[in-house]
Formats: C-alpha cells, structure tokens, sequence
C-alpha cells in the first residue's frame, strides 16, 4: 500500500481504542502502523496509515466515534501529511504490527547504470620444485 500520511488517535483506556481504530480502519483504507498501550496512565496510542484522503476519513470516523466511547475519552485525533522521516522513528513505528516490511517512506533513488560483470581469464601457474 502506497502511503503519504498518518493519523494519530490518543484515546483513555485501552477497549476504547480498539473501538475507535476498528471506526478508523472500516472507514477507509488505512492500516495500522503502530499500537502502544504503555503511555503512562490509562492512554493509549494508535497509529494509521495511508494516502492523505484515506487518513482524513479515518480521523473523521475516529471523531465520530466519541459519541460510542464517550467524548472526554478521545484526546487528541489528527493527521499528519507527508511526515518527516525523522517523525516515523519518533512514533516507534518501525515495525509495523501486520507483519510487513517496516513502515518508512518511499525513497526516490537514482537510476543506476547497469554494469556488465567481465571475467577475469584464467591465469595458471606453474608449480617448480627445488631440488
């Protein structure tokens, strides 16, 4: 899946993040990328992730989803387009939850000339003995 934002929900308690990621996930195609349940207290955080249309309708399900886990439980729900690199190793989202490759973003990467490999030729060599 081709990505170029992040949505990040910080909701109390850790069953009312599973309702508000679950909201987020059904209403558009993201996928999450990061789930830490250790912020101190009852907070937990979780993190999404795709095209910048797709994390605007998961934040607004995520919005939406107050009225089912209470409105003071869902602290902060924002989006964040293209994030900088330095941004993804400071959520911790490195190794995604799915099991796929480590979420980073797409690095343009110059286009190489190919290189034919040459063959060395086969040098022998004569072995002398000392008498």
């Amino acid at each position: 899946m081709k990505w170029n934002a992040i949505g990040i929900v910080e909701v109390t308690a850790y069953s009312n993040t599973v309702v508000v990621m679950d909201n987020m996930l059904k209403a558009a195609d993201v996928r999450v990328c990061s789930f830490h349940k250790k912020m101190g207290g009852k907070m937990v955080r979780g993190i999404v992730a795709g095209e910048v249309s797709a994390v605007d309708a998961a934040i607004d399900a995520a919005e939406a989803s107050r009225h089912a886990i209470g409105d003071e439980n869902l602290k902060v729900a924002v989006n964040i387009s293209n994030p900088h690199p330095e941004i993804i190793k400071l959520m911790n989202m490195m190794n995604d939850l799915l099991g796929e490759e480590p979420v980073s973003l797409p690095k343009e990467e110059p286009e190489q000339e190919k290189v034919e490999a040459v063959e060395k030729p086969k040098t022998t060599r004569r072995r002398t003995t000392k008498k």
